[in-house]
């Protein structure tokens, strides 16, 4: 029979829900992270074992975890939190950097704004690749890290391949737009 799991982001961490295919009796596993907001988990298509999940403080800023076994233990890509000389977690264990100069947007009140990186809403494996992953962010900009998170910079695309008119509006989507993603707090596979 059939397995099913439910990958769950909540504000008080991260949790897997493990079920026959009758979804009758389900297993909890987790919290894992407690205390931190997850805003995205996403399972790897190529590799079963392989869950993505974005982990975010507003004390600590942002971090990628990555599990290659289903779950049952962590890593974070690209080496551990970093910290300063008192040994106090410093959140800056990924690298999330623009390639080259980001420049500037329009920001709510018309003024120009440089573009800055906030939180990773959205995870996006590969469907060939369980390496690749994509990561939608805060201010709109896609990332791409090749080796499953471990780079030291993740870089940034902001010319999408394919993808003739990619924008965003202070009111949400303008036509004609591509959308890459949103916020999704439960991921069913």
């Amino acid at each position: 029979m059939s397995r099913v799991r439910v990958l769950v982001g909540t504000r008080k961490g991260a949790f897997i829900l493990i079920s026959d295919g009758k979804r009758k009796n389900w297993k909890v596993f987790g919290p894992h992270f407690a205390g931190w907001e997850i805003y995205h988990m996403k399972g790897s298509p190529v590799d079963q074992n392989r869950i993505y999940a974005s982990q975010t403080s507003a004390w600590f800023g942002q971090i990628i975890q990555r599990s290659d076994d289903g779950g049952e233990s962590w890593n974070t890509p690209g080496g551990g939190p970093a910290t300063n000389p008192e040994g106090m977690p410093m959140g800056e264990s990924n690298k999330f950097v623009y390639d080259g100069v980001p420049g500037t947007h329009q920001w709510y009140d018309g003024t120009q704004h440089p573009w800055e990186f906030k939180r990773v809403w959205h995870l996006e494996p590969s469907l060939q690749d369980p390496n690749h992953v994509f990561a939608g962010v805060e201010d709109a900009a896609l990332f791409q890290s090749k080796d499953g998170g471990a780079l030291s910079r993740i870089v940034a695309l902001r010319v999408l391949p394919g993808v003739s008119d990619f924008r965003l509006a202070r009111n949400g989507y303008e036509e004609p737009v591509d959308a890459i993603g949103e916020r999704a707090d439960i991921e069913v596979q």
